[in-house]
This record gives C-alpha cells, sequence and structure tokens, in this order.
C-alpha cells in the first residue's frame, strides 16, 4: 500500500486536491471552481463557506477513489487574500477580500501611511499597497460591521488563506508561516515575525493575528472533515508561488521560475541573503529548519487575462487554444505593439496613470496581427522584470523554469526564450503549487523530473535586443 500526501491548492479560481506519490507524481486530483463575487464597485471577493463546502467534498472524492494511505496533509494557497473569522465558532465574518481587489486604497494614500511608506518598505521588502493584506485587514475592521464586532469582544481571526484552511482543518490551530507572513505588510523581514510598529500602523491588534513557523512545520493534525478514524498530521503550507518555486527545484541561489497565470510570476531564489532591487519585492521563499531562504518576485497583472480581454472583450477569439496558430500566422512585417496599461504601468517604468494602448498599427494589422501583439506584450513585461533581476546577482542560471496553464501556447514559450535568450524549460508537472508544498513537507527536496520540453533562442542577441528597444520607446512615448 502507497502512503500518499493530500495536497490541497487553494487557488484563485477553485479549490484542488492532489494525492500525491512519494516521488512526487500525482495519483489523482479532484478540481472545483468556487464563484468570483464582483460588487458594483468592483470589488472581488471569495465566500469562505462555499470554498469550505466545495473542500469537503472534494476529499471526499478524493479519498473515495484510493485504496492507499493518506499519511500527511500539505497546503498552497493564493497569498495576499485576506480572511476574518469567530475566534470561537470558526464562522466567517465576512467574504475574503482577495488579492486583486483595491477597495483598501484610499487606506493605503493615506498620509499617515504614505509618510511611512519608507519605513515599511525597509521592514517589509514591499511597497504600499493595497494589493497586500495588511490595509485588506484595516478595511474589513472599518467597514465590516461583524468584523468589527468581534474585535471588540477579544473574538477575532484575521489570516491569509493557508491560516483559515488550517484553522478550520485542525479545529482551532491558528498558525502560518513565512512566504503567507511575508506577503501581509506585517511582517519583519529580518526577525520572521509580525512587527508590533506595522501593526500600529495598520490598526491591527497583532493578538488577532496567526502564530508565524516554519514552512515545513507540524502544523496540527487532522481528520478532514472527519473522513479519517485516526488524525493525521499536516506537515507543510506554502504560498503558491514559493511552492511552485521549490517544486522546480529551484533551490540554489539565482534560479528563476516564471508561473504563468492571470497575471505572471516571476521569482528568483537568492538563498540567505536579502536583495533589494526597486520596482521588485523582497520576499521569503520558505523558512525550514529555523534557516530562512529569501527571494526576488515581479508580478505581471496582465498575461492570461490579456486573452480574456481579447476573447470577452474584443472577440477576436473563441479559445485560448487559437491564439498560438494566430501568432505563428501574423504578418512578419506588421509593427503592432499592446501596452497592457489596464491599471498603469510598473516597475522599471512606474507609471501609474498611463492607459492601454494598440501602438504601431497599420494596413496590415488584423485580428493575427493583434493576437501575437497581445502574446508578445505578456513576454515583454516578463523580460523588463527579469532585466531587474540580473541587477541583483551575477550568478543568474542560464535556464527559465517555466510552468502554469500558458506553457502550452508554443509561440509564447518560443518568444520567452527569444526575448530572454534564455533556455525555457517547460514543467512536466501541471500541478506544481500543491506538489511543492507536499515535496517541502516529506522530502526536503524538489522535483528531479527532466522537463517536457526545452525551448532555446532561434534569433540573435542584437534582434531581441532591438524589439525589447521598440517596445520601451512605444512605452516612453506614450508618457510623454
Amino acid at each position: 500500500m502507497t502512503e500518499l500526501t493530500l495536497a490541497i491548492d487553494q487557488s484563485t479560481q477553485g479549490t484542488k486536491v492532489l494525492l500525491i506519490n512519494p516521488d512526487g507524481t500525482i495519483a489523482y486530483k479532484v478540481t472545483k471552481g468556487h464563484r468570483q463575487i464582483i460588487s458594483p464597485h468592483g470589488w472581488i471577493s471569495h465566500d469562505l463557506i462555499e470554498i469550505k463546502n466545495n473542500l469537503k467534498t472534494l476529499i471526499h472524492t478524493a479519498l473515495s477513489h484510493t485504496a492507499d494511505k493518506i499519511v500527511a496533509v500539505a497546503i498552497s494557497n493564493q497569498r495576499e487574500t485576506a480572511a476574518a473569522w469567530d475566534k470561537t465558532t470558526a464562522e466567517p465574518l465576512a467574504l475574503a477580500v482577495v488579492w486583486q481587489d483595491n477597495r483598501a486604497v484610499s487606506l493605503t494614500e493615506s498620509i499617515v501611511l504614505k509618510e511611512h511608506a519608507h519605513l515599511i518598505k525597509q521592514k517589509t521588502g514591499l511597497p504600499l499597497s493595497p494589493y497586500f493584506t495588511a490595509a485588506k485587514f484595516e478595511w474589513m475592521q472599518l467597514y465590516e460591521p461583524a468584523v468589527r464586532d468581534a474585535l471588540t469582544a477579544d473574538n477575532l481571526c484575521f489570516g491569509t488563506i493557508d491560516s483559515r484552511l488550517l484553522y478550520i482543518l485542525s479545529g482551532g490551530i491558528y498558525k502560518t508561516e513565512p512566504s503567507n507572513a511575508c506577503r501581509t505588510l506585517l511582517m519583519n523581514l529580518d526577525t520572521g515575525n509580525w512587527d508590533p510598529e506595522l501593526c500600529t500602523l495598520f490598526g491591527i491588534n497583532i493578538n488577532n493575528l496567526p502564530q508565524i513557523v516554519d514552512s515545513d512545520s507540524i502544523f496540527g493534525e487532522t481528520t478532514l472533515f472527519g473522513e479519517l478514524s485516526t488524525p493525521i498530521p499536516i506537515i507543510s503550507i506554502l504560498g503558491d508561488s514559493q511552492a511552485a518555486l521549490f517544486a522546480e527545484n529551484c533551490l540554489q541561489a539565482g534560479q528563476i521560475k516564471i508561473t504563468f497565470g492571470t497575471g505572471s510570476s516571476i521569482m528568483m531564489n537568492t538563498g540567505e541573503k536579502q536583495i533589494h532591487i526597486d520596482g521588485l519585492n523582497t520576499s521569503i521563499a520558505w523558512r525550514k529548519n529555523k534557516k530562512t531562504t529569501y527571494a526576488l518576485e515581479g508580478n505581471v497583472n496582465y498575461s492570461g487575462s490579456l486573452i480574456t480581454w481579447l476573447k470577452n472583450n474584443l472577440n477576436i477569439i473563441n479559445d485560448p487554444s487559437e491564439t498560438n496558430a494566430m501568432a505563428e500566422a501574423a504578418n512578419p512585417n506588421d509593427t503592432t505593439f499592446l501596452i497592457p496599461a489596464f491599471s498603469g504601468m510598473a516597475a522599471p517604468y512606474n507609471y501609474p496613470q498611463l492607459k492601454a494602448a494598440l501602438v504601431g498599427m497599420s494596413q496590415l494589422t488584423g485580428r493575427n496581427e493583434i493576437v501575437r501583439a497581445a502574446l508578445n506584450a505578456v513576454i515583454y513585461q516578463i523580460n523588463d522584470v527579469m532585466n531587474l533581476m540580473y541587477q541583483a546577482s551575477a550568478k543568474i542560471s542560464s535556464t527559465v523554469h517555466v510552468d502554469g496553464g500558458m506553457i502550452a501556447n508554443r509561440y509564447l514559450m518560443q518568444q520567452l526564450a527569444n526575448i530572454s535568450q534564455q533556455s525555457v524549460l517547460i514543467s512536466s508537472i501541471q500541478e506544481l503549487s500543491g506538489v511543492g508544498a507536499a515535496m517541502n513537507g516529506k522530502n526536503n527536496h524538489g522535483l528531479t523530473f527532466p522537463p517536457e520540453k526545452i525551448y532555446t533562442a532561434n534569433i540573435h542577441q542584437q534582434d531581441a535586443t532591438k524589439q525589447v528597444k521598440l517596445w520601451t520607446s512605444n512605452i516612453k512615448q506614450l508618457i510623454k
């Protein structure tokens, strides 16, 4: 009988339950989506009760499909989403505020917080932003009556989604770990603990936050909502991007992985050294056996969401799978660039007021050329982030590990190899976050499976440089 780890991957779009073999391969997988609750203001929320019910259903389904022994549980999760629940009953006090949500922007633009932006960046490695969890917690205290009442009654739990899942699985254990905690604006990178000064700035009582422990701790035990007669340990928690870095075996400083999703996460392991680069986030990859591994991360907000825009807003594709053939069929002489500044342009441009634009169009421009421009825009944004990372270390790996839903697009992957002039290693494992969390807890190393495919550049460096200069110049002209 094989001993399996049950991995829970709680993503933005849904819940996955994976049964992981000791070697990291997936024995079984089951998935269920949940609603994206969008208010008239454009706020994005998740229903924690719906997620719990989905999780219970998926666990029951997974266990009914195996006769093997489940010996442990691991968790990976969307990181910056904010949850609040009752300490006694574990019932949610409000809808979860999703990482993409910017309802707390008025708080982060307040004079008091803006005066401390440098201090926040210095202590956390992150810019002051409503993207991160602290301002979401503060907003909930101000505007959610049940949260205010629980705060007054000293019965409030705040947490990221990992803490919420641990709490309901374990019957009330209240913990988190550094890869999630470091994305809140409340954890001090140097101490690895909640920072009292930061908590005061955001009006958060430090007692309403979970204990921070190592990423490979024994977090507690669970019967998986009564599915098991004997409790098993919860052995690992990692934020989804860090879990993918671990699964890709990027365990040495200078190794980079890119996860393609709704947005893209570009993350580089920096080892035991914190590196601070303007435009990038300094985070913790994981903390194991009291030893902290740090990471540099850049995020591209518009990757898969650009393809959704082509489909739902422009109606020029019926399915994302069409984009590869359309891009390859585009006229090579067309000069169209898509500048996806739907919410401004981040580093290295740092121009939040910029609006999105299609530039360089001519009579050659049609559906294929616009699709190619959208795919190219994903790569140019990623390359901008990678160029910032190259400033950080002379020990950058000559290969890039990639995962996520868009890696099946041949044009996109070849363009990444061309523009970055790096070898692009396509993961042979699709569910890297869940697998990475399981491997973090069980084996203390990442996967060593060969990549499914390797793309290498088929254009010269000077041609890649020319394309990047055109991209950059188009953005700068719009800024002018």
